[in-house]
C-alpha cells in the first residue's frame, strides 16, 4: 500500500510540474515579412525554437546578405494576434493568404527577441553562407502601433530592391511578464466605442450587442450599435457606506436598420471589500443576470482592474417566483466587452481580468489523459503485485498425480 501511495504521489507531482512548465513556457507569436518569398509556415503545434525558425525559413533565401529589421511589442500574446484578426486589420488578414510575403509563426519560443537581435553574431552552421545586417530595432507599447510601423516600412521597401530585407514582428518580454496568461493592458487610442465618465474614472468599451430572442422566437437575433451620445457612466452618490462605492453605467443600443428600435441597458457596479461586483443589470427595465461558462457571475474584479470578455452574455431573470427563474432563450450578448467602473484615467484601461478560466480545454485534456494513463499504470501494478507463487509442487521422486477424466 505504501508503494502505491509513493508511486501515485510521484506521478502527480510529475504531472503538475509538466503542466506548470507548459503554462510558463507558452509560445510567443512571430510575424515575418520579406521582399523575397519565404517558405510557407508549417503551423506546427509544438513550440518552435527561434534558431530553427531562422535556419529553416530565413536562411533558405538565396541572398548572401539579409537586412534584418526588428519590431517588438511589449508582452505580445497570441490572443493579441487573434484579436487583430477579428478586427480585420489589413496587414493581419494577409496572413491567411499563401500568395503574400507575410508569414505567421504562432508557436515560437520566448527568447525570439534575443535570438533575432544576436543573429549577426550567430555561429549557426545552417546559416554559414548568410550574413545578417541588423538595420533597426524598434519597441512599441501596443500591437496596433507596431503593425502601423510595419506597414509603413513595407510600403517604403516594396518588392523591387536589390537586397533581401526581412521585417520581424515579435514579443519583447518585460520584467512584469510572469506567464503567457499575463493580464495585458489595452491601448484605447485606436478604439472608438469608448465611454468615459466626466471624472475619467469609469470607462467602458464594446464592439456591438446582439439580442437573442428579441421577438420571442428562439432563432431570431438582432444586432445593435452603441450610441455614445446617449450612453454615460456616473458615480452613484446615494451610497452612504464608507466601505462601498458604486458606479452606474447607462448604455443605449440602437438598431442600425431601424432607428426607432432602441435598447436601454443599465449596469450597476459596487466596490465591496477588495473587489468590485456587478450588482444589478436591467435591459429595458427587465432584470438580467450575467453568465460566464454556464454559471452566474458577478464579475468580481480588483478595483483598479478592468473586466474583459470576448462575448459577455446576459440572461433574462424572473425574480417574481420563489427561487427565481432564468430564461436562457432570452439573452443579450455584448461583443468585445471591457468595463472598468473605478480608478480609470480616461485614456487606458487598467490591467484586464479576463472572463476565461485558468484551466483551458487543453489543460483539462492533458489532466484527463494523464489521469487515464495513471489509472492504467496503477491497475497493472496492482495486478502484478497480486501474483502469488504456487504453494505446492510435484515431487519428481514421488508418485505422480493422476487425475481421472470424468466420463
Amino acid at each position: 500500500m505504501d508503494m502505491h501511495l509513493s508511486i501515485s504521489s510521484f506521478l502527480f507531482v510529475l504531472i503538475a510540474f509538466s503542466l506548470q512548465n507548459q503554462v510558463l513556457s507558452s509560445p510567443s507569436p512571430v510575424i515575418l515579412w520579406s521582399n523575397e518569398i519565404l517558405p510557407k509556415s508549417s503551423g506546427a503545434l509544438s513550440t518552435q525554437r527561434p534558431l530553427d525558425l531562422i535556419s529553416d525559413n530565413i536562411c533558405t533565401l538565396p541572398n548572401e546578405i539579409i537586412q534584418l529589421e526588428i519590431i517588438a511589442v511589449k508582452d505580445l500574446l497570441i490572443e493579441d494576434i487573434y484579436e487583430g484578426l477579428q478586427n480585420n486589420y489589413p496587414l493581419l488578414t494577409d496572413i491567411k493568404k499563401d500568395q503574400t510575403n507575410l508569414r505567421y509563426y504562432p508557436n515560437c519560443g520566448k527568447d525570439a527577441y534575443d535570438i533575432f537581435s544576436k543573429a549577426p553574431q550567430s555561429n549557426n552552421m545552417k546559416c554559414a553562407r548568410t550574413h545578417f545586417q541588423l538595420s533597426s530595432s524598434q519597441l512599441y507599447e501596443t500591437l496596433h502601433d507596431a503593425l502601423n510601423a510595419m506597414q509603413e516600412k513595407i510600403n517604403k521597401i516594396g518588392t523591387n530592391t536589390d537586397k533581401a530585407i526581412v521585417i520581424a514582428l515579435m514579443n519583447y518580454p518585460t520584467q512584469n511578464e510572469q506567464s503567457s496568461r499575463k493580464r495585458r493592458a489595452t491601448n484605447q487610442a485606436a478604439n472608438s466605442n469608448i465611454i468615459v465618465s466626466d471624472n475619467k474614472t469609469c470607462m467602458f468599451y464594446a464592439q456591438n450587442a446582439i439580442w437573442i430572442n428579441k421577438n420571442g422566437d428562439k432563432s431570431s437575433s438582432q444586432s445593435y450599435d452603441l450610441n455614445l451620445t446617449g450612453s454615460k457612466c456616473v458615480l452613484n452618490t446615494t451610497v452612504t457606506n464608507s466601505n462601498q462605492s458604486s458606479a452606474i453605467l447607462d448604455l443605449v443600443w440602437i438598431n442600425p436598420q431601424l432607428a426607432s428600435d432602441v435598447v436601454n441597458m443599465r449596469l450597476v457596479a459596487t466596490i465591496i471589500g477588495q473587489y468590485w461586483y456587478l450588482t444589478n443589470i436591467t435591459v429595458n427595465n427587465n432584470l438580467y443576470r450575467y453568465f460566464a461558462f454556464g454559471m452566474q457571475n458577478l464579475m468580481d474584479t480588483p478595483p483598479k482592474f478592468s473586466y474583459v470578455c470576448t462575448t459577455a452574455t446576459f440572461v433574462r431573470y424572473d425574480d417574481t417566483t420563489k427561487y427565481g427563474k432564468y430564461n436562457f432563450t432570452d439573452k443579450f450578448n455584448i461583443k468585445s466587452f471591457q468595463f472598468q467602473p473605478f480608478y480609470g484615467n480616461g485614456s487606458f484601461f487598467g490591467p484586464p481580468n479576463y472572463c476565461t478560466s485558468f484551466f483551458t480545454s487543453g489543460i483539462w485534456m492533458g489532466i484527463t489523459s494523464s489521469l487515464l494513463c495513471l489509472a492504467i499504470l496503477l491497475f497493472g501494478i496492482t495486478r502484478m503485485m497480486s501474483i502469488k507463487s504456487n504453494d505446492r509442487f510435484d515431487d519428481p521422486k514421488g508418485k505422480p498425480l493422476i487425475i481421472k477424466a470424468q466420463e
